[in-house]
């Protein structure tokens, strides 16, 4: 079952433009120059005000126009104190401006918003066979939320969301609070609120002064393992009482809650909400989306007004590339099956090593990090046999203790004598390795360079 067609916001929103799925602007706005033109508009703008479809009669041009212009502005408060700059992507952007359509509804056209909504609606249900869903009340649109895939900068858009709900400003909001799974991601959260200069607080057990000029709206950032309907004992939970009045939420991970065992969790972030706003993000809104859960997709149809997840995110290129090797063990023994894969894959990691570093200004260009080699294990101790983290272990005190045995395994390896077949009986590992065999490289670069004599060293994370 596609839970994309429940998704009758966003089938509204992209029907303003004249279109019915979301890859229909993904093929328009894709390749399109990011930045602005000389007038200080977005090339995006240029492409939608030229759609033939666009609704001018519910999206006219001079307010597309205007909704550009303060993308822009919002966009240039976060990057006050960044660099490098935060330039939009055509995702990024469209999301920002179903928002800013939203928004400037809410606030100036809400009796008309609701009746379009419905309207639309009842036409979609009909051609979409989906009676699951009832009208739109005033307390659907309460919330909005964003599913789009990880890596796709949902947290700049909170930063922006933040500016652009200060604009319109649809209510005062009595606190503003922002609500991750766990103390990490709130730690992430507040270094990077900081980078985008918006005045924020860490929670840390109390709710003494925030420290803040006049006039500024902070956001305290807390996990939500540490709301409670009613304080019992000591500890650094959170009645939500506290938090009376209307309320501005953020809830990163917001599928986060919805799932049976979490429900608690969701109640209280609905207590915290009422008569307030929510903004939501999450890349997996997918897990909890079921015609099985209909209270759940219900809420979520009425309120993700953007849809990125991942199929969209690794057709725009941004996705992992993978390679699977239908490997012929033959009268290879286990032992050596195991060495030759773990310098199979080093050999891998070397050389996007290579190609990175010969290519740090196209690396700029789009943002892309150093590679990152990581290891999938599933048990750190074992009983009858060694765990996978350890073997992982052993792997790399031989690679550093035994210098020999790595350029023989290596050198059978880019000659093409790894001694495993794929389904063709060839060499498994043909035509893998062009980069390093043609640039000339050999087991020598890698024991000098960079990464092998300054970064020795291995993280590993138990989940």
């Amino acid at each position: 079952m596609k839970i994309e067609k429940y998704l009758v916001l966003n089938r509204y929103l992209l029907s303003l433009f004249g279109v019915d799925e979301f890859k229909e602007l993904q093929n328009a706005l894709a390749d399109k120059r990011v930045g602005y033109d000389p007038e200080g508009r977005s090339y995006f703008v240029e492409v939608l005000c030229a759609l033939d479809g666009l609704n001018q009669s519910r999206l006219p041009e001079d307010r597309l126009l205007e909704y550009d212009e303060q993308i822009r502005i919002c966009v240039g408060k976060i990057n006050h104190r960044r660099e490098p700059k935060i330039v939009l992507k055509y995702f990024q952007y469209l999301a920002l401006l179903f928002t800013e359509i939203v928004l400037d509804a809410l606030k100036n056209r809400r009796v008309e918003f609701l009746h379009d909504l419905n309207g639309f609606l009842k036409a979609y249900k009909q051609g979409h066979d989906i009676d699951l869903l009832d009208e739109f009340t005033e307390d659907d649109l309460r919330k909005i939320a964003f599913w789009m895939a990880t890596g796709s900068g949902k947290t700049l858009l909170m930063h922006i969301n933040y500016h652009q709900f200060q604009r319109y400003k649809p209510f005062s909001p009595d606190n503003i609070l922002l609500i991750t799974p766990n103390e990490g991601l709130s730690r992430q959260h507040f270094e990077e609120l900081q980078k985008s200069g918006i005045p924020c607080r860490l929670y840390a057990g109390n709710l003494g002064n925030t420290g803040n000029l006049p006039g500024e709206e902070p956001i305290l950032i807390l996990e939500m393992t540490k709301l409670v309907e009613e304080k019992k004992g000591g500890g650094v939970t959170l009645p939500i009482e506290v938090f009376e009045g209307r309320n501005l939420i953020f809830v990163d991970e917001g599928h986060k809650g919805k799932r049976s065992e979490e429900q608690k969790w969701a109640k209280l972030r609905n207590k915290l909400a009422e008569n307030g706003f929510t903004f939501e993000y999450s890349a997996t809104f997918g897990q909890i989306l079921s015609e099985k859960q209909e209270e759940t997709l219900k809420e979520y149809a009425k309120s993700i007004i953007f849809d990125y997840s991942y199929r969209y995110f690794y057709l725009d290129g941004y996705g992992k590339d993978f390679t699977v090797l239908n490997v012929q063990q033959g009268g290879v023994g286990e032992q050596v099956f195991q060495e030759m894969m773990f310098v199979a894959n080093l050999l891998s990691y070397f050389q996007q090593l290579l190609i990175y570093e010969q290519h740090q200004p196209l690396a700029r260009e789009y943002n892309l990090e150093k590679p990152l080699w990581i290891f999938v294990g599933t048990t750190v101790t074992g009983k009858e046999e060694e765990s996978d983290v350890i073997q992982i272990v052993d792997f790399f005190k031989k690679l550093l203790d035994d210098e020999q045995w790595v350029r023989t395994k290596a050198d059978a390896i880019l000659s093409g004598a790894s001694g495993l077949k794929d389904e063709n009986m060839g060499d498994a590992f043909s035509d893998s390795y062009e980069f390093i065999t043609e640039s000339g490289m050999n087991m020598d670069d890698l024991y000098l360079s960079s990464w092998f004599s300054t970064e020795r060293r291995v993280v590993f994370s138990v989940f």
